[in-house]
């Protein structure tokens, strides 16, 4: 059969014959075959007649009218197999199912038709995949756009509403298939920075400057610090060494400045080890020659940085639950000599370098740690501004202070400030006093309260009549300019919180309580100088000391108006005094001319036990530690020395033992002298 010409259905209707029919297509085969033959050779010999011609048409019309009623019915699709250019006629494809029709007569040309019925068969699935995209321009494609627009608008009100959960279910892990792919090696690379020495040092010093200059003009330093990174940036400039002003990367590590902090101070852990351990009565192995019975004033370190140079160190207090934090004021006491004040925080973690620092708008000083609320301090200024700092907070702003609205400021300065408990039932009270002439206690439970304690008034000196003289002319009392006293300083006794002593500048010393306001319970007699400081004995209630200008030192009972015992060692104004917590026959002083001294009442009262001189230094105030066999005084240089006193008794007694051997001390001493 030639290729080509074959008719053939679309793909599904051709089904293949069974067994039963096989046999019915082979003899169809053959019979078409012989006719076939037949046709050809009757077509020979008519074609030799030449009757070719004239009959053509009309039989090949009713050859077609006859096939047609061969097939017997109508709708049929009649196929006429035959060749135009008089080739053999091809086979034909009969539907298996369709029986074999009896063969119709040939036409002039003997040609044959044959009937082919075409009819669609049922449909199978080999393989079924359903797809997820449908055409832009389907029908579908409208409503598969609304239901994706609807699933979106779900997924954005789901999130913060409250109407949906979150449900945990277990579904069947994928199959996972691996497979590997190789690919071409990634390079890396290495990056780093250096810092140099001189880039740290214009770093911290162009923060020194900065810190320097917001102080002097803007007041108070906030607690808020550049960066390390910002400061680098400005360390070219500060310097003036041009170069490249780009922060080096190293430098912005996060939090740097306190991971730099904390290796400063375990290095200086290990400088100041040997100090240390002195400094907590550690046994330390004494040097060759020296016994334990020789007293000495070992000075371990100086408190001292930048930024208190050239400062003055008014005044000192430790604080209560934390006693090796120390706090420093720095403020000038001449007055032309007046600046911004200054409050450092020293610990013995960091020798070097202060915890923490704010400056004040006028010169500091007093200064005094609540002993109820370790957290507060209380602050007097040489305006004679009262203020409380709260330490824990990372402002440097007061949380409280007097004036600017609030009543009761001071109209000189503040030259002393201290927390008083006044019992169990009663809230921890601020006392202060100026030298415009009032005591003043200040209440923080609505803001700050002030009540005026006393109002200090001048008391006539009493005049000494030389026996055997004409004097009885002279005048008995001294004519007074102003009625109103100046008072420096006070103490309240230890035994009784509502009794305290203030000096004055006129030299003497009142005993005043809280209940009266109006009179003095007693006045004492004996300094001819301003009196710098009075401090009661923390083991005999009825005992005090006092410093004065008058180069000396005295010491007075509560019961006589006239000192005990005058102490005197030098020809300079005594600038502060303090009892030992731990002795109660010792005590240390200070002076201008940068003596410290170290008496003790059972050794001797002419001369001090235990002295040292700080040159080019004038020494305003001192302290005892209370943990420790330690002293630190503080100068006009801004420096703060630690003294460790060495072979000074630590007396261990209980009771009235302490103020038994001070009374020994003291009457032993007034016999002799």
């Amino acid at each position: 059969m030639p290729p080509g010409k074959a008719v053939q259905g679309t793909p599904g209707n051709s089904i293949p014959a069974e067994n039963s029919t096989s046999d019915a297509y082979t003899m169809e085969r053959m019979s078409m075959s012989a006719r076939f033959s037949r046709s050809t050779s009757d077509r020979t010999q008519e074609g030799s007649t030449g009757s070719f011609g004239g009959g053509y048409e009309s039989n090949h019309r009713s050859a077609e009218k006859e096939e047609r009623e061969m097939a017997g019915y109508s709708g049929e699709t009649v196929a006429t197999n035959r060749d135009r250019k008089g080739g053999a006629r091809p086979e034909t494809w009969l539907d298996a199912t369709t029986p074999a029709k009896p063969r119709g007569r040939a036409d002039e040309h003997g040609e044959y038709r044959d009937c082919i019925s075409l009819r669609e068969s049922d449909t199978f699935w080999l393989l079924g995949v359903p797809g997820r995209c449908v055409a832009s321009d389907s029908p579908e494609a409208t409503a598969v756009e609304e239901a994706n627009g609807r699933y979106r608008s779900l997924l954005k009100a789901r999130q913060g509403s409250e109407l949906y959960v979150d449900v945990a279910i277990q579904t069947v892990n994928n199959i996972v298939k691996s497979k590997e792919i190789q690919s071409v090696s990634e390079s890396c690379t290495q990056k780093h920075s250096q810092v140099t020495g001189w880039e740290i040092h214009d770093a911290f010093h162009a923060n020194q400057a900065e810190v320097t200059q917001e102080g002097l003009q803007d007041g108070p330093v906030t607690s808020e610090k550049p960066t390390s990174a910002a400061r680098l940036g400005k360390s070219s400039v500060a310097s003036g060494v041009a170069g490249n002003t780009s922060p080096s990367p190293s430098l912005e590590i996060v939090d740097l400045d306190g991971a730099m902090a904390n290796m400063e101070k375990a290095i200086l852990q290990n400088v100041y080890h040997e100090k240390m351990l002195l400094y907590r009565d550690h046994h330390v192995v004494q040097k060759e020659g020296s016994t334990k019975n020789d007293r000495a004033i070992m000075h371990l370190w100086n408190f001292r940085c930048g930024l208190t140079d050239g400062r003055n160190v008014s005044c000192v207090a430790w604080n209560k639950i934390k006693p090796d934090l120390l706090v420093v004021g720095y403020g000038e006491f001449d007055f032309t000599s007046q600046r911004d004040g200054l409050v450092a925080f020293w610990s013995l973690k960091n020798p070097d370098n202060p915890e923490r620092t704010f400056a004040t708008p006028f010169g500091v000083t007093a200064l005094d740690f609540s002993s109820t609320n370790y957290n507060l301090l209380a602050v007097g200024l040489y305006d004679g501004t009262v203020s409380i700092y709260d330490v824990r907070a990372l402002t440097d702003k007061p949380v409280l202070e007097s004036g600017h609205g609030v009543p009761g400021k001071h109209s000189d300065p503040v030259w002393k400030v201290r927390w008083v408990k006044r019992g169990p039932d009663r809230d921890e009270a601020l006392v202060s006093i100026s030298t415009d002439g009032r005591v003043t206690q200040w209440s923080l439970k609505k803001g700050l309260e002030y009540i005026d304690l006393m109002k200090l008034k001048r008391v006539a000196r009493k005049t000494t009549v030389v026996v055997g003289t004409n004097n009885s002319s002279a005048p008995q009392t001294e004519a007074f300019i102003s009625r109103r006293g100046s008072g420096t300083c006070f103490d309240f006794s230890a035994k009784d919180a509502s009794i305290y002593v203030t000096g004055t500048e006129d030299g003497m010393l009142h005993k005043c309580s809280c209940s009266y306001s109006e009179q003095y319970l007693e006045s004492y007699f004996g300094h001819n100088g301003p009196v710098h400081q009075v401090r009661w004995s923390p083991f005999a209630s009825n005992v005090f000391i006092s410093a004065s200008a008058d180069w000396t030192i005295k010491l007075w009972k509560e019961e006589s108006s006239n000192p005990v015992l005058t102490f005197q060692s030098g020809n300079e104004q005594i600038s502060d005094v303090c009892w030992s917590p731990t002795n109660p026959t010792v005590f240390a002083s200070t002076s201008l001319d940068g003596r410290l001294e170290v008496w003790d009442l059972s050794m001797s009262t002419l001369k001090p036990i235990m002295s040292t001189t700080v040159l080019g230094e004038k020494l305003s105030c001192l302290m005892f530690s209370e943990t420790s066999p330690i002293i630190v005084a503080g100068g006009h240089g801004g420096i703060v020395g630690v003294f460790r006193l060495v072979g000074i008794e630590r007396p261990v007694g209980d009771g009235n033992e302490p103020r038994r051997r001070l009374d020994e001390a003291m009457a032993s001493d007034f016999s002799t002298a």
